[in-house]
């Protein structure tokens, strides 16, 4: 058994594994990963899918950028899958103070360049309703 090596990554969760991988495509080759049980089982499982990109501090969000990226990555270099799946998803914005702010986000870039739309708040009269239930014939917006 080794006795040493120029550093011992404590936690095989996302940050140690993450901090693993970037230390040997530095070219560290004397490090190893210290994990008590499995890969991810601690803290990191939890939060599994929970990748979103909108954020409004700029250097988060070129990190979520990054990490999506990484992914992809890992996936080319390995072969592997690393199951990731960029699905999108929908903002909505219940004050108007919320809505100042996606618009102050989407305008100054600081998510992955997708497709960004922004839909209408029109009332539901004049909409199609998000969902109705047949029983009470009742929809989203309570007409």
């Amino acid at each position: 058994m080794r006795t040493h090596v120029q550093v011992a990554v404590i936690g095989g969760g996302v940050v140690g594994a993450s901090v693993l991988y970037h230390l040997t495509k530095a070219g560290w080759k004397d490090v190893l990963l210290i994990e008590r049980a499995e890969l991810t089982s601690g803290s990191t499982w939890h939060a599994a899918g929970g990748m979103h990109t909108v954020n409004g501090d700029p250097n988060v969000a070129k990190l979520q950028q990054y990490t999506i990226n990484l992914y992809k990555e890992i996936e080319a270099i390995s072969g592997q899958s690393c199951g990731v799946h960029i699905t999108g998803g929908i903002m909505l914005a219940g004050t108007p103070e919320r809505l100042d702010w996606l618009k102050m986000a989407k305008a100054r870039g600081r998510y992955p360049p997708t497709q960004r739309q922004r839909k209408s708040a029109a009332p539901r009269s004049s909409a199609r309703p998000a969902w109705s239930t047949p029983s009470s014939g009742r929809t989203a917006a309570g007409t």
